[in-house]
């Protein structure tokens, strides 16, 4: 499955991390009458790319379609049910127990001990004209602060489509320059914000 092409809400996993809160997450939101699609992928081996930019084990998808047909009508109602399940999902992947690994490229090189942000999950949302944005969830974050920064990607995304976003209110959005076609965005716990991330920082710098 491609994760672009789900119609409201997709969740896909590779299939060693398989977990029932899946199957969960599909049946509350299918109640509430949305498209769901929960698929399952073969392990990818080694990557080719910018490892910010790599799926995630686990990866959430919501479809434009969500936002411009269910927000604006069910409102408060879907947008807890949605922040509920995303909850319940994400919790295994962070905290004392969360799963540990590194990313492996093609050409064998491991790119850190222990990731700045999760390998194992993420939220990508389909924003229109082709572009995402990606929520990048520190490794290092407890289930605590997981569900703070999804609240808050929440929140930028419900801002952005009915017209109340500032964009200044999001460090580095005014100015941001997608790669791939992607956004990417990170919660800053100290602050208690979101703020866009270059996955080709390093890059330019070395360039420059």
């Amino acid at each position: 499955m491609e994760i672009f092409a789900v119609p409201d809400v997709g969740l896909m996993y590779i299939e060693s991390y398989e977990d029932p809160s899946f199957a969960d997450f599909g049946r509350e939101l299918a109640a509430l009458g949305l498209d769901i699609r929960v698929e399952s992928r073969p392990d990818p081996g080694a990557y080719a790319g910018v490892e910010w930019l790599i799926p995630t084990a686990v990866v959430v998808f919501l479809g434009r379609s969500y936002f411009d047909a269910f927000l604006k009508e069910a409102g408060k109602d879907h947008y807890q049910v949605l922040k509920s399940a995303l909850l319940k999902v994400s919790a295994r992947f962070f905290g004392k127990d969360a799963p540990q690994g590194r990313v492996v490229f093609t050409k064998g090189k491991v790119e850190s001990e222990i990731p700045r942000y999760s390998i194992f999950y993420s939220i990508v949302a389909q924003v229109g004209d082709g572009l995402r944005v990606k929520l990048l969830l520190q490794s290092d974050f407890d289930a605590t602060l997981c569900n703070e920064a999804q609240t808050a990607f929440l929140g930028f995304l419900s801002s952005l489509y009915d017209g109340t976003l500032d964009v200044e209110s999001i460090k580095g959005l005014a100015h941001a320059v997608p790669v791939s076609s992607t956004l990417l965005l990170a919660y800053n716990s100290t602050e208690k914000s979101l703020e866009v991330i270059d996955p080709l920082a390093g890059r330019r710098g070395a360039g420059a």
